[in-house]
């Protein structure tokens, strides 16, 4: 009888060891099957990457499991990447150029008839996807430097948009320019760049 039972055990170790191994090359076959789907894609950013000097690039599942795009996709990164294989190669391109040839300092001109008051200007960036509003005062013709103008960016596009982890700002030009540099990611379905800068000028 401890035959048998022995007999029994080595035959579901070696059911479960032959599953476990299932499991693996199954897993192993879906990761190369979805690398080799991506190939062209890959292609795609390498040279756009080369030609603009830029560092888009297709998020990592731990990547995707820590970023923005982890919602957007339900937490499913298999789903993120069908996306962008079911996406025509020519417009993933397009897409891809639109997201590294983007004007990035922008020119804001302030008008105002009033003096010595606290305002707000909100200006598009980004292609629109996002807006940047600063808080500012000013006493007509030049900004009050008493006052630390505040920044706030918000996302105008779920699925394409600028992430803003910093931001410095200066007085230039006589106190007539209240400059902004802000820092932080670019999200996309396409993909991410991870080191992006927008300057906006703020102009009285």
């Amino acid at each position: 009888m401890i035959n048998n039972i022995l007999k029994n055990v080595n035959i579901m170790k070696k059911i479960i060891f032959l599953f476990c191994l299932f499991l693996i090359v199954g897993i192993n076959s879906s990761n190369v099957n979805a690398t080799n789907k991506l190939t062209p894609y890959y292609n795609i950013i390498d040279s756009i990457n080369e030609k603009y000097d830029e560092d888009l690039y297709i998020l990592s599942k731990k990547e995707f499991n820590d970023s923005p795009m982890y919602s957007n996709f339900n937490g499913d990164y298999s789903l993120y990447l069908d996306n962008i294989a079911a996406t025509d190669l020519k417009k993933f391109e397009q897409e891809c150029l639109k997201i590294v040839k983007i004007e990035d300092v922008i020119n804001v001109s302030i008008y105002s008839n009033t003096r010595s008051t606290l305002a707000k200007k909100t200006v598009l960036f980004y292609n629109g996807n996002n807006s940047m509003t600063l808080t500012y005062k000013h006493n007509g013709s030049k900004f009050d430097t008493s006052y630390n103008p505040k920044v706030a960016v918000t996302q105008n596009n779920k699925r394409n948009y600028f992430l803003m982890s910093s931001y410095t700002g200066s007085f230039k030009n006589s106190n007539t320019t209240y400059s902004v540099i802000a820092k932080g990611k670019t999200y996309s379905a396409q993909g991410v760049i991870a080191n992006k800068t927008f300057t906006v000028n703020f102009n009285l």
